[in-house]
């Protein structure tokens, strides 16, 4: 669920993933890639990051919009 494979089976990490390590320290870059993801995750990666983000970093700035989508 978190590696995903490019046609050619190149790895890689879902963005939901990626964004997730993006969260422990926020720039500027990390917000733009969030708002950018935000509206392309499906359900499934929406209700992940949530979880995560609740788990590891409660009250995380990215939660409360996460939870108006899931």
């Amino acid at each position: 669920f978190m590696e995903r494979r490019t046609d050619d089976g190149i790895a890689f990490l879902a963005p939901h993933g990626a964004l997730f390590y993006k969260a422990k320290n926020t720039r500027p870059k990390d917000e733009a890639d969030f708002a950018a993801c935000l509206p392309r995750l499906d359900a499934e990666a929406l209700v992940w990051l949530l979880n995560a983000l609740e788990h590891q970093h409660p009250g995380h700035p990215w939660c409360a919009p996460l939870r108006a989508r899931v």
